[in-house]
């Protein structure tokens, strides 16, 4: 019988020592057709001594019931029973931050569990915006539909923000969600805007933060840390500086 196998290939050969001595086995692409439930799936499986392997995201995407992410250096497998759909779109939902997944946009008094666990309840800041000064980043991992394909709000931040994804990894440029890595706090582009504005005031020292934690002063003028990517060390020293430690 043949036996079909969730996993991840990373070479054309796979090499395994075992006891002082190595196995070798040529890696073919997979020859079967494959259906779900009837309906034919065009799914890229490779197959390796007698077995057919494919990619864990893939198997997600063609069957459902679970969802694959990245977050934290740790991939993150979710069941449906997890990320389901409400039975009304106007019920709460629990968000887990980062997480690629199909879901709604957030909303109040949807519950965002953090990569340590926290637990936070979405709710509307002074402002009028979600989440704010709620140290979390609730569309972060979102995957929307678009016409036929799906575009990603995936969870890797660079330069400072996070761009829309589509199916082949092509940058979709016109929504843009921001990130602010001292607080973890992210927002949509218009929504940061909404919240926060330049301070009038010029700093008095190198790295210092404004009340809101949303703008550093640094070579005589104020800097968006929303858009900004410093590194670890660069987060440390602005610790130091406003006694954040």
């Amino acid at each position: 019988m043949k036996r079909f196998t969730l996993g991840f290939i990373i070479g054309g050969v796979i090499c395994s020592a075992l006891t002082g001595f190595a196995v070798e086995y040529a890696v073919t692409a997979n020859p079967f057709p494959i259906r779900v439930d009837g309906v034919a799936k065009s799914i890229e499986g490779y197959n390796i001594n007698d077995s057919t392997y494919f990619k864990l995201r893939d198997i997600a995407d063609a069957v459902g019931g679970f969802t694959v992410g990245f977050a934290n250096n740790t991939i993150t497998i979710s069941t449906q029973a997890e990320q389901s759909e409400p039975a009304s779109d106007d019920e709460p939902i629990t968000i887990h931050e980062g997480e690629v997944s199909q879901r709604r946009f957030a909303r109040e008094g949807d519950t965002v569990i953090k990569a340590d666990g926290t637990e936070v309840v979405l709710k509307k800041g002074a402002h009028g915006v979600l989440g704010e000064g709620q140290g979390v980043a609730p569309d972060l991992g979102l995957e929307v539909p678009t016409g036929g394909n799906r575009r990603v709000q995936t969870d890797r931040v660079f330069s400072g923000l996070t761009d829309f994804k589509d199916s082949t990894g092509k940058s979709v440029v016109n929504a843009r969600y921001y990130v602010n890595k001292l607080t973890g706090e992210g927002h949509w582009g218009s929504e940061w805007m909404a919240m926060t504005s330049e301070p009038t005031t010029e700093g008095t020292f190198e790295y210092q933060l404004s009340e809101d934690k949303n703008w550093i002063w640094l070579g005589g003028g104020w800097i968006d840390m929303s858009v900004q990517n410093p590194t670890d060390a660069d987060l440390q020293t602005i610790r130091d500086a406003n006694g954040l430690n």
